[in-house]
């Protein structure tokens, strides 16, 4: 959802980012459940074939275990490396690379191959067995429709925005690739972390509950505001986050609408703003900032400051490897905003 340029609105259209196998390096998932069921390679057998339905509503079935498989959207890939061994995943997007973008880069690094929308020979030169799409890499069906005449397996996905519809992802995939009950982890983890911060926040009366905003603004180099990029309204994975988090989102335009500050300072008036954290250097590479030259650039800004949000310091930033994700991951995104925003339940 970030960007210091035009790059953060293409990286946001592309992740529109539990049990599993260990790490075999890096970083530990905090998504690992060491206490689930260890599934034999004659039970998974057993589930074969299985049917899902992609995003068109159409019957995808898969006779065997997927031994080979590929995966370009960023969410997707997010949930497919934390249920399945990295060595039956065989070719990923470059935007897993990054980790200031992605949870499990750590993970991504252990996967060979990158692929792109645009190359469907070189998604075929991988013979995978199961191929994972989005609606956003998939938006006219053309490469599902080329992998498809190939003899490739393909499972062409809606791009989740909220918690229902990652929650059925994670189902969709891990009955795909055979990790039945690796998703049913994951999916419990979700409603866990979502159960306890709403828990905590319950205590809150609609007037206690704080007003607001994802504030994406561009300021170029002489610090001028060159006016605001987009809003995350209704719809939108923000949205979800906040409300989640206990939040009321102010934005009332739909998802990703262009914004008036003048509708900011006159008529929302949020009482916090959630700001990019990620930055981009000029290789276009993503780096994490933790929000810092944004709301420096924000409460320099006269025309912003009467915002609540600014008056009362509340400026945060999410990490963006969650923020941005709309995979499992995203409910790490509900547990930081909760905690910043009402430091005082959690305590």
């Amino acid at each position: 959802m970030f960007r210091k340029s035009l790059a953060v609105l293409l990286f946001w259209c592309l992740i529109f980012a539990s049990a599993c196998a260990p790490a075999t390096s890096g970083e530990p998932s905090s998504y690992v459940n060491s206490g689930s069921l260890q599934i034999s390679s004659e039970d998974v057998s057993a589930w074969m074939p299985v049917t899902v339905e992609d995003s068109a509503g159409n019957t995808v079935t898969i006779t065997e275990k997927p031994e080979r498989i590929v995966s370009l959207p960023v969410w997707a890939t997010e949930m497919l490396l934390d249920l399945v061994d990295t060595d039956r995943v065989v070719g990923i997007s470059r935007y897993n690379d990054a980790p200031a973008l992605s949870a499990n880069a750590y993970k991504a690094a252990l996967v060979t191959a990158r692929v792109e929308s645009r190359n469907p020979e070189g998604i075929a030169e991988l013979v995978p067995d199961l191929v994972i799409l989005d609606t956003f890499n998939d938006y006219d069906g053309s490469l599902s429709k080329t992998l498809s005449e190939a003899g490739i397996t393909v499972l062409s996905m809606v791009s989740p925005v909220d918690f229902d519809q990652i929650k059925a992802a994670v189902t969709t995939i891990s009955k795909a690739c055979g990790a039945v009950e690796e998703g049913s982890a994951m999916v419990e983890e979700i409603d866990g972390i979502l159960n306890d911060v709403g828990e905590k926040t319950s205590v809150l009366s609609a007037e206690d509950k704080l007003t607001v905003m994802y504030y994406e603004d561009y300021f170029d180099q002489s610090g001028a505001s060159a006016g605001m990029l987009c809003a995350y309204g209704p719809h939108s994975p923000f949205d979800a986050i906040a409300s989640a988090a206990g939040l009321v989102n102010v934005c009332d335009l739909e998802t990703y609408s262009p914004v008036d500050r003048e509708v900011v300072v006159g008529t929302w008036k949020p009482e916090v703003l959630v700001v990019p954290s990620i930055l981009y250097d000029e290789n276009f590479n993503a780096y994490e900032d933790n929000g810092v030259t944004i709301s420096a650039n924000i409460k320099a800004d006269t025309m912003l400051s009467g915002l609540p949000a600014i008056e009362n310091n509340r400026i945060f930033a999410i990490p963006g490897k969650y923020s941005n994700s709309t995979s499992h991951y995203m409910a790490k995104a509900v547990l930081e905003l909760a905690k910043t925003a009402y430091p005082e339940l959690f305590d």
